[in-house]
């Protein structure tokens, strides 16, 4: 019986051969099978030598999904089963494929025994079936073999030895990253392992994460009113620093106005720059890529930098500048010192908010407050006393130096908060990648300036405007513009929190959540616009009051505020609808549309109702209500029908680009030591 057995075998082909069949291995087995070196192997065929700026590489742990398994795998959708099956039905069957799995997994895990057991597998089987082939078909195939087999042969061991040093260094690089979570877990029969290893500070799935309206609400409520707080806070500090320099006479308060004014139109610009992350860092953290949060950051803020340098020269110049503008040279004087010394103050302010956007897409909104919660108190306690204290105090000039500390000190605060409380896990080191594809970021940069410029100086403009009427309607105006910017915050503030939520389902391609969110969102817009209308309408008097005690700018106040109240309902839907057209990579859209209609249709149609029909302030602001309604009617469309398979592709060319950095930065990171030991393709074959 035996000696029948041993001919049966001796028959067989090499490459059915195998050199066991479980016995004595108390390990539970799988179907995994003969990888063949052929270019069929869908290993090899799969980790061919990477193209400079390919994107198809992926870490050690997908192997799982070529060995038949779904372990680490975020997706069903990602598995290459169908690709491979027709691969090996064309090579003439499906191949029996088995591999022995640790009967469980151990609680903490290194990193290398996690594959090592499938490269040893892989390898042992491999090299068996071809030396197997090679021992058996070479003396019969000697003379006959075609000339370009022993190339193409040649050929496959090179790319299999490159496929399995590309893998062990992937395994030494992940040392350094991340550690999975462990979880004990059975292997099914049918061969397949569930997904057991999760990210530690994953908190959210958003790729199995069911989503219906009530739940995407609460998300949305709880997203938000830690934001709102956290501008109206910031909207404190241009406040005090006029209310502290007011007294010291007219000239002061009118100097402190017109550096707000300018400090206010160039930090909007960084604001906008800063809106590239409401797409980039959620979608990057959505997708499980949050390396690449930590990467989008540093190249904001590098980008950030580049763009401020000529502004701070405009700054430090301000008095030469505003002399063509302002004929008052006490005026320019004094507001050229305070820009001088507000330079020190914008960079902490400009990271400041790339990290708050850092923080946002992984779902982290309340550190805002809890760092202007500290600073906005000390805030008024710094400027009263740098302004006002008869030792100490420096008058005028203390109220930017009070502003550039309290900048500092929030973006410490800031700092420490992500160093020791939460938000760090995404931070992976000081990348030189920062300093790389600055036009991928401009594209969506740009855009964000346009359509926070665009609005914010249609306020100014009416304000300027408004100077020409009188001295009663520019402090009308003026009034209402600050009261407006501070409701404002409140339609923001969600339509961040709403960026946020689609820009996270886009990553994980999840366009049915993404069409929730965007909904949940757009509802919203109108629920805030109203409570916005109902609190300007309903305390109209009392805000005119806060004010002035000057009868006629009372009056004025209090007659323009209701119209005013209507034309916030289309505003916080303009502002709500823009914002998640950033999540869903569409900016630029939204920056044409507000450019069009603010300065083609909007501020015209107000210029004349106000100058040719005698309107005043009414026509200015029926002008700009009207511009109002179109944009937020138009991106609301765009927001609830938008072509969801051009998102994804976006979404998935920007991932895919990403993809491509992470490997340029893993070619560096062993770039020491695979020059130095890199064996010659001789070794190679002689290794195989």
């Amino acid at each position: 019986m035996t000696t029948m057995l041993t001919k049966s075998l001796a028959q067989m082909h090499p490459k059915l051969r195998t050199n066991g069949m479980g016995i004595g291995n108390n390990h539970r087995r799988i179907s995994l099978g003969f990888l063949q070196p052929s270019k069929r192997n869908p290993l090899v065929k799969k980790y061919k030598p990477r193209r400079r700026y390919g994107s198809d590489q992926q870490s050690f742990r997908s192997l799982g999904d070529d060995f038949g398994s779904t372990v680490a795998r975020e997706d069903p959708m990602d598995a290459i089963d169908e690709e491979v099956g027709d691969t090996e039905s064309q090579d003439g069957g499906e191949l029996s494929r088995t591999v022995s799995l640790p009967s469980r997994v151990s609680e903490t895990p290194d990193v290398h025994s996690e594959v090592d057991w499938i490269l040893e597998e892989h390898e042992r089987r491999y090299s068996t079936a071809h030396r197997s082939e090679e021992g058996s078909v070479q003396d019969e195939t000697e003379y006959n073999r075609p000339p370009d087999q022993d190339e193409q042969e040649q050929q496959e061991n090179l790319e299999y030895g490159d496929f399995m040093k590309r893998v062990r260094q992937q395994l030494m690089y992940d040392v350094h990253r991340r550690q999975p979570r462990p979880s004990f877990v059975s292997v099914s029969s049918r061969g397949s392992v569930p997904n057991i290893y999760e990210s530690v500070d994953h908190e959210e799935d958003y790729k199995r994460e069911l989503v219906i309206f009530k739940s995407e609400a609460k998300v949305l409520a709880s997203y938000s009113i830690p934001l709102i707080l956290t501008f109206l806070l910031e909207q404190l500090f241009p406040l005090v620093c006029s209310l502290t320099v007011g007294h010291l006479g007219k000239n002061e308060l009118a100097a402190v106005s017109l550096a707000s004014m300018t400090t206010n139109i160039t930090l909007a610009v960084f604001e906008g720059i800063s809106t590239s992350l409401d797409t980039l860092c959620p979608q990057a953290y959505g997708s499980g890529n949050y390396r690449g949060v930590g990467i989008h950051l540093q190249r904001c803020i590098a980008f950030s930098m580049v763009v401020y340098i000529p502004f701070a020269i405009f700054w430090y110049f301000s008095e030469y500048f505003l002399g063509f503008v302002v004929k008052e040279k006490e005026l320019v004087s004094l507001t050229a010192k305070f820009l001088r010394v507000a330079i020190l103050g914008a960079p902490p302010y400009i990271i400041f908010e790339n990290l708050k956007r850092f923080l946002q897409a992984q779902g982290i909104f309340d550190a805002g407050i809890y760092v202007l919660l500290i600073c906005a108190p000390l805030n008024i306690l710094t400027s009263y006393t740098l302004v006002w204290n008869s030792k100490i105090g420096v008058g005028y000039i203390g109220a930017p130096i009070a502003m550039v500390l309290n900048f500092w000190l929030m973006l410490a605060l800031l700092l420490l908060y992500i160093l020791y409380v939460d938000g760090k896990q995404c931070w992976g080191g000081f990348n030189k990648k920062a300093f790389t594809h600055w036009k991928a970021l401009s594209e969506l940069a740009i855009p964000g300036i346009i359509m926070l410029e665009a609005e914010d100086l249609s306020y100014e403009i009416l304000t300027l405007f408004s100077s020409y009427f009188g001295t009663s309607y520019l402090a009308a105006q003026s009034a209402v513009s600050t009261t407006v910017t501070l409701t404002y915050m409140i339609p923001f503030a969600v339509g961040i929190s709403s960026s946020t939520r689609i820009a996270n389902f886009v990553g994980a391609r999840r366009p049915d959540c993404a069409k929730m969110a965007c909904k949940v969102g757009i509802l919203c817009s109108l629920f805030v616009g109203l409570f916005n209308c109902v609190v300007l309408i309903s305390c109209r008097e009392l805000i005119a009051n806060v004010y002035s005690r000057d009868a006629e700018v009372v009056k004025l106040i209090t007659d323009l505020l209701p119209l005013v109240g209507a034309v916030e309902i289309f505003d916080s839907l303009n502002a709500i609808a823009g914002s998640c057209l950033r999540g869903q990579g569409m900016q630029a859209i939204g920056g044409v549309i507000n450019l069009v209609v603010y300065y083609l249709l909007a501020i015209p149609m107000g210029i004349l109702l106000g100058w040719t029909f005698d309107m005043k302030l009414f026509g200015l602001w029926i002008g700009i209500g009207t511009g109002m309604f179109l944009i937020g009617m138009t991106e609301g469309y765009l927001v609830l029908f938008p072509n969801w398979k051009k998102v994804l592709e976006r979404a998935e060319m920007r991932k895919e680009a990403e993809d491509a950095e992470e490997l340029e930065s893993d070619d560096e990171y062993f770039s020491s030591d695979s020059d130095e030991n890199e064996p010659t393709e001789e070794s190679r074959l002689l290794h195989r």
